[in-house]
């Protein structure tokens, strides 16, 4: 018998953990599932550990691409599948894998083992399997986090915003006159320098924030991952920027933005301070000097297509 484990984030923006227990047990009603709703980090990898042990066939996240970030710390080179089912704001790591919130859609794809393997971003030893980087939008998912644990209905106002929330964050962070920009020391074998950048994007995939398309030609199972440095000079070419990544324009001829694919990099930050690497939306570590390597083919997962068409993926949103 199909052994599964379902984690529920009952603090992510649209979880709904009544109902989508409802919903895989009568949908799975074949399997042995066991649902878990760790009230902490401690618990959930304790809980983590014991299916690891087990080796349980699925693990089911219900939640954002911070509960993702979590689970994948333990299941990266495990023979678990993962499925991911989108209870977030953004919920970047379920769109590229074409997931829906369409429930019978996605769990059939338990039954007919619609599996493949994606790669990993390691940054010091901690892997992520959407975007990250520093600069302002380190500084947008630390405020985000942070007012989301110490503010209750702040969980409802994500929840009514969608991705809308991180578009209005970046957009403070950029108009803020004192706007930081840091003095970074990049060594990888396609490109090496000193750039004084806004922000410093690795992208493991096509979309940030649900709505900022900065790698349109970034796939997660290729061997690579992309890496974009904002180098605009001033808060209007910055916010012009911003803008055209969200519209999803071509911004291959912007100068301003550097961009190339690699298997590793060296960042060292050279101005005196630490500063917040961000990955999966979540606040990775706080440091000066970053190792930032592709782990391939390290992470099982369902999914409905194939990664030569991503291109074509189109997220639903409806609950059927």
């Amino acid at each position: 018998m199909q052994e599964i484990s379902v984690y529920l984030n009952s603090r992510a923006s649209h979880s709904n953990s009544n109902f989508w227990t409802k919903e895989i047990g009568r949908r799975l009603f074949r399997s042995e599932i066991t649902f878990r709703d760790p009230e902490n980090y401690e618990k959930l990898i304790e809980c983590l550990d014991k299916d690891i042990d087990k080796n349980i066939n699925t693990v089911i996240s219900v939640g954002g691409d911070g509960t993702v970030h979590t689970l994948i710390q333990k299941l990266a080179g495990k023979e678990i599948a993962l499925l991911v089912i989108p209870a977030g704001t953004a919920n970047d790591l379920a769109n590229e894998l074409g997931t829906s919130k369409r429930i019978g859609k996605v769990i059939s794809w338990i039954r007919q083992n619609k599996t493949r393997k994606i790669d990993l971003i390691s940054i010091n030893g901690k892997y992520i399997a959407t975007n990250g980087g520093i600069g302002f939008a380190g500084q947008v998912a630390k405020k985000i986090n942070t007012i989301r644990r110490n503010v209750a209905p702040f969980k409802k106002v994500m929840k009514l915003a969608g991705k809308s929330i991180y578009s209005f964050f970046a957009a403070s962070e950029i108009l803020d006159p004192l706007l930081p920009y840091y003095n970074v020391r990049l060594k990888s074998k396609e490109f090496e320098g000193d750039v004084k950048c806004a922000a410093l994007l690795v992208n493991n995939q096509r979309m940030l924030g649900g709505s900022f398309q900065v790698a349109p030609e970034t796939l997660n199972n290729d061997g690579s991952f992309n890496v974009t440095i904002l180098t605009h000079k001033n808060r209007v070419s910055l916010t012009r920027c911003l803008w055209s990544l969200g519209m999803g324009l071509d911004h291959s001829k912007d100068k301003y933005i550097i961009s190339f694919e690699t298997k590793e990099l060296k960042l060292e930050l050279l101005d005196d301070l630490n500063i917040p690497f961000f990955g999966d939306g979540e606040i990775l570590e706080t440091s000066k000097e970053w190792h930032v390597k592709i782990i391939p083919s390290s992470l099982l997962v369902y999914s409905s297509i194939d990664g030569d068409d991503l291109i074509n993926v189109v997220n639903e949103v409806s609950l059927s």
